[in-house]
């Protein structure tokens, strides 16, 4: 969930034109195989359609108590935060963290749900939102420094002298052509404690490839089809050219995947340090690049291609602001500029219904678009953030309800006749 305001972008970063996105991309596809993702991409539907009941929440952005409340609102959780639901299915569309004071406490939630609602038949869904895939990628803008000390423990205090010695060593290393950064005086080591507080190097290590919640992000999808309904945080912008959803939760893993390959590469070949901040390393792989190009020889190759690949991380779709964790166009576009375009998108996908995130609504409703075929849901949950409140959108029996925390619900599709709820079909 982004403010309307437009996110300041990595340094350097130019929007994509349609056609770049349009483009296949050169990297090959590496699709996790985790044990976990394959069993929830093998799960079968264990009930029929006329039994299934499907509930999507939008960004909670470490807002606890309203994700909390919401979810018991819609009667999927009791009051120990224990499933409920049964055999309803939920969709949590992305943007768990940043911004809030309880990431941790809404990641650890999701995750527990996800591993109780099958004992009842049920089935929780989480999604890659883009605040997710900034974490992993090490953009930590807007990581509050209450989230920070979620993760800190006893012994992080020593945790950050030694990865101060580490970090200075890394300097070192390059002093023969230094790069802007912290100085190595008192007051640039005063200036490197405060942006590294207590708990930064635990959650760092927890949001890698290998850690708890980074293992756990990287296993979901960035889109998912529930019966006729598409779910995904940012939207679908109908002028990229993909064949099908799986094509492009595929780009997305394989994205993730060569980002994962190149930071270790790069952390290898100590062109830049392990916990580094993305815009730190961005900017420490083009200074390099620079020095390299000035002494005019080039001793590694390989180092050279993959610190260009990081610096143009404009030109992915994963930081794309037409990609589907960004796209903001089925939100703000007027509805005569995307109409037929979007219902040539649904009709070549063969569904009715899109549901997305990410773009608060001004007045914190669930706003259907596109003649109920497009619904925005995120509501500003994080009331101290955005002013907002927490939402869901429900299909249930052929019809769509919204509900909220301090209101009642509200129809916004009615039943036809002999309409039924959606099946769940991951992709």
């Amino acid at each position: 969930m982004q403010s309307p305001i437009k996110e300041i972008r990595v340094a350097g970063k130019k929007k994509l034109t349609r056609h770049a996105i349009a483009m296949k991309t050169s990297i090959p596809i590496l699709i996790p195989r985790t044990a976990y993702f394959l069993t929830l991409l093998l799960m079968p539907a264990v009930h029929s359609s006329a039994q299934m009941r499907v509930v999507a929440v939008a960004d909670s952005h470490g807002a606890y108590p309203e994700f909390v409340a919401i979810l018991q609102r819609v009667g999927l959780i009791d009051g120990n935060r224990q499933w409920i639901g049964g055999s309803s299915v939920l969709v949590q569309t992305g943007d768990v963290i940043d911004r809030g004071k309880q990431s941790r406490e809404c990641l650890d939630l999701l995750m527990d749900l996800e591993r109780q609602a099958p004992k009842q038949n049920g089935r929780v869904i989480p999604l890659l939102g883009n605040h997710e895939v900034m974490n992993i990628m090490g953009d930590l803008r807007y990581v509050v420094g209450e989230d920070y000390q979620a993760f800190a423990t006893e012994q992080s205090e020593k945790r950050r002298e030694e990865a101060y010695r580490d970090y200075t060593s890394f300097l070192t290393s390059h002093s023969s052509h230094h790069h802007a950064g912290y100085s190595e005086d008192d007051a640039g080591r005063q200036k490197w404690m405060a942006d590294h507080p207590p708990g930064f190097f635990e959650r760092h290590d927890a949001f890698e490839a290998q850690g708890l919640y980074g293992r756990w992000i990287r296993s979901h999808g960035a889109v998912v089809q529930v019966g006729d309904a598409l779910f995904l945080h940012g939207g679908l912008n109908p002028a990229i050219h993909f064949k099908n959803i799986k094509e492009l939760n595929d780009r997305v893993r394989s994205e993730i995947d060569r980002f994962d390959s190149l930071w270790q590469s790069l952390c290898n070949k100590k062109i830049i340090w392990r916990y580094m901040k993305l815009e730190e390393a961005v900017r420490q792989v083009q200074e390099e690049w620079t020095w390299i190009q000035a002494r005019g020889q080039v001793e590694d190759r390989e180092a050279v291609q993959q610190m260009q690949e990081l610096s143009g991380l404009q030109n992915w779709l994963i930081d794309s602001p037409d990609g589907p964790l960004w796209y903001r166009g089925l939100a703000l576009e007027p509805e005569e500029t995307l109409k037929q375009p979007v219902e040539a998108m649904l009709a070549r996908l063969k569904v009715q219904y899109i549901v997305a995130g990410h773009t608060v609504r001004p007045k914190f409703d669930v706003l259907p678009r596109f003649d109920n075929h497009v619904f925005l849901i995120d509501t500003g949950m994080n009331k101290q953030v955005y002013g907002g409140r927490g939402s869901a959108l429900e299909f249930r029996d052929g019809s769509v309800t919204a509900y909220y925390t301090d209101g009642e619900p509200q129809v916004l599709v009615a039943p036809a006749g002999g309409a039924t709820p959606p099946s769940v079909q991951p992709r």
